[in-house]
């Protein structure tokens, strides 16, 4: 979050002062252009005659020339330099030549009547803030040339319903998508390894995410208020969640959390009150604070054995009725004052289970003793399965993975919840 508010606040310093250009040429349709020097004279950039609120230099269609002869020479243009179309709030559509390597930092912020642009392979790079607020365009292609899709590139395109992320890109900045409600889904692609802090944030169109194997880190906020998402898959790549990821998904009403996570943070599903189990997995560790506050309709948790803190407020103002507890040495949890992890409704009515043989450790140990109704063993419908002992059946683990055999907590086998100690 942090990092966000910081892009925000350099976007607001945008500086309003001249920007010098080194040459102007008009094209053959009666367009001019404006041109600084770079790599030593020997191309070109465009660039703008200056950046305020009400610039006039570029409207309508413009079309940028691969090459541009100036003084009986020829230099290729290469570059859309920084803020070159910025605030060009009249400008329509932009064709860039294959010439194009690089978009820079700025280069079209603000151009909200912008409803078509051309990217070509050529371009390797797209600036920080390069599309910010072009709420006009409807849709980007992004080439197969860009590797990384810089922090806040498309931030607030709010009317973009699709964007192509070709499988030459490897990480998705901050901020990347912010507030693009429009954005109905999309598409990860395998190449992707990181996806960064608020990436998707306010994307309250989409409705569905798959991320891809290939992705290690999702920064936080990365889906925070994306009230439209109703199921999100994350892969065993994953080793933590973030801060406030899936925060205010309010639709959200299934996660399948790898086993490979192994901390939960601060309110990453904070105000997902459309989720109705959540079973984590054997490998986490934390649950950070608010982590799954005012989740309305979360009615079964299954927590594991290899947990060793839960945060303050967890599952507060969640209607829970059923906790599977699996830790065999209960550590102490605060639920009576400030920051209780269940809310007293929760202690007064859920039923707690807890591993055969540790129900006097439970009733011994600060805040899990104040729940009203603590019971030995695994709850009906998860103990008791019968299984036919010549029968081979399909043993899977609760994200849905096929296991050669059954692994120490919930496991699927024929159909059923099995819990194995």
């Amino acid at each position: 979050m942090m990092k966000k508010q910081f892009l925000l606040l350099v976007a607001m310093m945008l500086p309003l002062v001249a920007s010098a250009h080194d040459i102007e040429v008009k094209n053959a349709d009666g367009v001019t252009i404006y041109y600084n020097y770079i790599n030593d004279g020997t191309e070109l950039a465009v660039t703008g005659t200056y950046y305020t609120d009400y610039p006039d230099e570029y409207t309508g269609k413009v079309v940028i020339p691969e090459e541009v002869t100036y003084m009986e020479k020829t230099r290729k243009v290469t570059s859309i330099g920084d803020y070159a179309f910025c605030y060009c709030k009249e400008l329509t559509s932009v064709t860039i030549p294959n010439s194009v390597t690089n978009i820079g930092e700025y280069a079209f912020y603000w151009c909200t009547g912008l409803t078509f642009i051309t990217i070509p392979n050529s371009v390797t790079s797209i600036g920080e803030f390069a599309f910010d607020n072009c709420s006009g365009l409807t849709s980007i292609t992004i080439p197969n040339s860009v590797t990384s899709i810089s922090n806040a590139a498309f931030e607030n395109c709010w009317r973009l319903t699709s964007i192509d992320i070709p499988n030459s890109v490897t990480s998705i900045g901050d901020g990347a998508f912010y507030h693009c409600p429009g954005l109905t889904s999309v598409t990860i692609p395998n190449s992707v390894t990181s996806i960064g802090d608020g990436a998707f944030q306010g994307c309250s169109g989409l409705t569905s995410v798959t991320i891809p194997n290939s992705v290690t880190s999702i920064g936080g906020a990365a889906f925070a208020g994306c009230s439209g998402l109703t199921s999100v898959t994350i892969p065993n790549s994953v080793t933590s969640i973030g801060n406030y990821t899936f925060q205010n998904c309010s639709s959200l009403t299934s996660v399948d959390i790898p086993n490979s996570v192994t901390s939960i943070g601060d309110y990453t599903f904070y105000f997902c009150y459309g989720l109705t189990s959540v079973d984590i997995p054997n490998n986490v560790t934390n649950i950070g604070d608010y982590a799954f506050e005012y989740c309305y309709k979360l009615t079964s948790i299954t927590i594991p054995n290899s947990l060793t803190s839960i945060g303050k407020s967890a599952f507060d103002e969640a209607n829970i009725s059923t906790i599977v507890s699996l830790i065999e040495n209960p550590f102490a949890i605060n639920t009576l004052w400030s920051g209780a992890i269940f809310s007293g409704e929760t202690l007064n009515y859920a039923t707690l289970y807890v591993p055969n043989g540790t129900i006097d450790k439970y009733k011994a140990t600060e805040g899990w003793r104040d729940f009203k109704n603590i019971v030995e063993g695994v709850p009906s419908g998860i103990k008791g399965v019968h299984l036919d002992s010549d029968k081979d059946y399909p043993v899977y683990d609760i994200n849905g993975r096929r296991l050669e055999v059954p692994q120490r907590g919930i496991n699927i086998i024929n159909g059923k919840k099995v819990v194995v100690k």
